[in-house]
């Protein structure tokens, strides 16, 4: 039984990192009066090239916290397919007609990410939606945490690089860490390491202006398969905008050497084969991509979500897309907290049940992503990938496809059902009835072995 108090049990949050998990964080939490502190190391938004689409799943939680309408505006107006290309000579090998949820609200989202935060930062600011309750602040560079029974709190360097700087503690009820895949919340409970691992290739990723692929009647998105030149094509935005993304397979290059190799893959990659003469690049980034999960979400007072608490390859938009729904999850599980329908334990709910989700879903899924593009044989992958067989199956009746486009998440979870009392609109992040059988431990939902390709395809399409 949750005592019932007219005082809160606790009156604000620290986030770190003023990225899009921090801000969706401090945004969900504000609707309920809870106010936040988020502190950004970088003196501005973070705008760098990174995702770009987003499964259904994260959509539900942009609509729940307000900012889905803006997104809508910002981004392109149809993305009508999704398929999967062979290199050698870029024959569609399988497709998912997309047009097919073009008018549901809660269809895929496509749009850049460094977009994304801007509009989720300008949430944050305005009186109506942040509601005052949100401070932001850049130039705070977290260099330690620590707690007691009562409190956690951050050591931070304030100001500029380059200029003199100060250093501070700042203490709340709570700290979060949602600062990113090189955390310093993470590190200063864990140190350096972290379970997982780092592939052995570089990711390119760049915006692209080619007149080819209208030219080519590409559209959409377009996954590349090919041991050399795996990697995702697809329109990004307007003005014949495209983010082209790939693996080098060649480890231990300079940055310089891999961007050198850049014109043989766009040559093998690109409708047409085009020269470097041919299409313009605009802004590139170069990083590694790893699969990694951190022993525990919470420690004490202090919990890690998103980015801070796992990684994961970028094929197939598992990423930010399971980060949403860690926001989403714990912004729930406080909200319950604060408002006297749960008492602490729901903290450990979240940690435990977005961690297993993470290892047994998703984790999986993402490599068996990333293997499809690099390291199945482009010319027998199509007859003998269950994933595949089961799309061409789906896409023998649009009305199967539409429902299964749209369908409720397995790595989605409803913490509100851990509430004494369950809100009347249940399961506001998500919407979802994955429950629990024996406590916590068993909150996944399970399947059995003859459902395993049909889950895939499932958790594939919420991410593609």
């Amino acid at each position: 039984m949750v005592a019932k108090t007219t005082n809160p049990p606790f009156s604000k949050i620290l986030i770190a990192g003023a990225g899009p998990s921090g801000l969706l964080l401090a945004l969900l939490l504000a609707q309920h009066d809870i106010p936040s502190l988020v502190l950004e190391s970088w003196p501005g938004l973070d705008t760098r090239l990174r995702a770009t689409q987003y499964g259904v799943p994260a959509t539900r939680i942009f609509r729940r916290a307000g900012i889905l309408s803006d997104i809508r505006k910002a981004s392109i107006p149809r993305f009508p397919t999704i398929c999967w290309r062979r290199v050698a000579d870029g024959e569609k090998l399988v497709e998912i007609d997309m047009s097919l949820v073009e008018n549901e609200e809660d269809r895929m989202t496509v749009l850049q990410l460094g977009e994304i935060i801007q509009i989720m930062y300008k949430h944050c600011l305005d009186p109506e939606k942040g509601r005052g309750l949100i401070d932001v602040r850049f130039n705070h560079r977290v260099t330690g945490t620590g707690q007691d029974g009562d409190k956690a709190w951050v050591d931070v360097e304030v100001g500029k690089e380059g200029e003199e700087t100060r250093h501070e503690r700042l203490e709340a009820d709570y700290v979060v860490g949602c600062d990113g895949a090189a955390s310093a919340v993470r590190r200063s409970l864990f140190g350096r390491e972290w379970p997982g691992q780092t592939f052995d290739c570089r990711f390119m990723v760049q915006n692209v202006f080619y007149d080819g692929f209208a030219d080519h009647g590409w559209e959409g998105g377009n996954y590349m398969i090919d041991p050399d030149h795996w990697g995702l094509i697809a329109r990004r935005g307007h003005g014949g905008l495209w983010r082209v993304t790939y693996g080098d397979p060649v480890p231990g290059l300079t940055d310089e050497e891999y961007l050198a190799r850049r014109p043989w893959h766009f040559k093998a990659m690109l409708p047409g084969h085009p020269d470097p003469d041919q299409y313009r690049i605009e802004h590139t980034n170069i990083y590694n991509i790893h699969n990694r999960c951190v022993d525990s979400f919470k420690v004490g007072r202090i919990l890690l979500a998103a980015d801070a608490a796992h990684a994961c390859n970028p094929m197939g938009g598992y990423g930010c897309m399971t980060a949403c729904l860690d926001v989403g999850g714990l912004a729930d599980c406080f909200i319950g907290y604060h408002q006297g329908r749960a008492g602490p334990e729901i903290l450990e709910t979240y940690a435990k049940v977005r961690r297993d989700i993470f290892l047994k879903y998703v984790d999986a899924r993402s490599i068996k992503n990333l293997n499809r593009v690099s390291k199945t044989d482009p010319w027998t992958v199509a007859d003998t990938d269950p994933f595949f067989k089961i799309v061409k199956e789906l896409n023998k009746d649009q009305e199967e496809m539409k429902k299964f486009l749209m369908k409720m998440s397995s790595i989605e979870y409803d913490f509100t059902q851990h509430y004494e009392e369950r809100p009347a609109t249940a399961c506001a992040t998500n919407g979802t009835v994955n429950g629990t059988w024996n406590g916590i431990s068993n909150g996944v939902v399970k399947h059995s072995e003859d459902e395993g390709a049909k889950v895939e395809v499932a958790l594939h399409m919420e991410a593609v």
